[in-house]
């Protein structure tokens, strides 16, 4: 009697699941929707809406652009990486300090970026745009990612993309050289050395 009755259920049980896989084949030629209507309850699979994929809306800062555009980003959070520009006549961009042609519109302090510094559209000083970053806060190795623009939205546009990364942090004031930037051309040359961070930036830190 037993047997009989495994032997029935298991006879039920292939019969719900030759079901099953056929209504799943219908699904697959004629649209999940049909299929679902006719599965029982227990055997439909939830359905995906579009509203169900809506998140949390997220924004970007609106990063300033024109004749220069230098953006930076990193790779490790609870990071501080710093961004530097020193303008034709000796004056610094940096996150204490504003250029008197070029302006920081965006500082991150904690990673991952953006840091961002431009130079409105006509307001390039002729000469030389020096850009560099400095690695102030954080732990491990850190990758920095140089995006620098020169005359973005126009038919002049040239763009250069640079890499720097420090593995110490030992808070020694020194900036890495990253490139010049020359006007009236735009034109954007790498370049690869270190220098001391000006008097005022290292008095500021300490």
């Amino acid at each position: 009697m037993e047997e009989e009755t495994r032997d029935t259920m298991t006879g039920l049980q292939e019969v719900r699941l030759g079901r099953r896989r056929l209504l799943e084949a219908i699904a697959a030629a004629g649209g999940a929707l049909a299929a679902s209507a006719l599965l029982p309850n227990k055997w439909a699979k939830p359905v995906v809406t579009a509203s169900s994929l809506l998140s949390e809306p997220t924004t970007s800062p609106v990063l300033g652009t024109g004749d220069l555009q230098v953006t930076l980003t990193w790779n490790t959070d609870e990071t501080d990486v710093d961004l530097f520009v020193q303008e034709p006549d000796g004056t610094w961009t940096c996150y204490y300090s504003e250029g008197t042609t070029s302006e920081l519109d965006v500082d991150d302090t904690d990673g991952y970026g953006p840091e961002n510094i431009y130079v409105a559209p006509g307001e390039a000083d002729d000469g030389v745009y020096k850009v560099y970053v400095g690695f102030y806060s954080g732990e491990g190795c850190t990758t920095a990612t140089i995006k620098i623009t020169t005359f973005d939205n126009t038919p002049q546009k040239q763009t250069a993309t640079f890499i720097r990364q420090s593995c110490e942090w030992d808070y020694d004031d020194t900036l890495y050289c990253v490139a010049e930037v020359t006007f009236p051309g735009g034109t954007i040359v790498e370049k690869t050395c270190t220098i001391s961070e000006p008097d005022a930036q290292a008095a500021h830190r300490k």
